[in-house]
This record gives C-alpha cells, sequence and structure tokens, in this order.
C-alpha cells in the first residue's frame, strides 16, 4: 500500500508530548485554568443571586396578596416591625360592621334679647 504524504503531518507534535515545557507554555496552560476555574465561579455566583433575588421578590407578592385577601375577608392584618406593632382593618369592613348611627339635626336654639 502506497504511503499518503499529504495526510502525514510529521511537523506536528501535540503541545502536551513536549519533553521541554517553556516558561510561555507554562503560563499559558496556567492563565488558561485560571480562566476557567474564574468563568465557572462567576456564574455560580450570578446564579445563586438570582434564584436569591426571585425568592426574595416572590416572597414579597406573596405577603402583598396575602395581606389584600385577609383585607377583603375582614381580618385585620397584624404587622409588626421589631417591637412596633400595627393592626390594618380594611375601612369598608369597618363600615359594615358598624351599626347604622342615626344622624340627629342640631337642637334649635333660640336666642333672648337682652
Amino acid at each position: 500500500m502506497p504511503t499518503l504524504y499529504f495526510l502525514t503531518f510529521p511537523t506536528m507534535k501535540n503541545p502536551f508530548q513536549v519533553s521541554q515545557w517553556s516558561v510561555s507554555r507554562v503560563i499559558l496552560v496556567l492563565w488558561i485554568i485560571f480562566s476557567v476555574v474564574y468563568i465557572a465561579n462567576d456564574i455560580r455566583v450570578n446564579t445563586i443571586n438570582a434564584v436569591y433575588n426571585a425568592g426574595v421578590r416572590a416572597g414579597g407578592t406573596n405577603a402583598v396578596v396575602q395581606m389584600i385577601e385577609m383585607g377583603q375577608q375582614c381580618q385585620p392584618v397584624v404587622l409588626t416591625a421589631g417591637e412596633n406593632q400595627v393592626n390594618l382593618v380594611n375601612p369598608a369592613c369597618e363600615a359594615q360592621n358598624a351599626p347604622a348611627q342615626q344622624v340627629t339635626p342640631p337642637a334649635e336654639t333660640t336666642e333672648t334679647e337682652e
């Protein structure tokens, strides 16, 4: 079988099988390893931050929705921050639950002349 010279590359060698490593090759390999580790860590941190922020936003939205639902059911909503506490009540519920108030006209006053 004849040898096909155009398929052989006698001058090409695998750079990792070279018996002598130059300083530039060592620096290049270390730089590539450092870059891959840095990029992987950056992707990991960005993913963790994105998941955390999405959770915070979802928690805030759920809290507001729960407060609205409690207000619509005429339940008092208790908000607490540290030692401070506030009870919120829907004003429409207070109007529904309050007995009908009769409006009495002011008493007539007579002026006396002196």
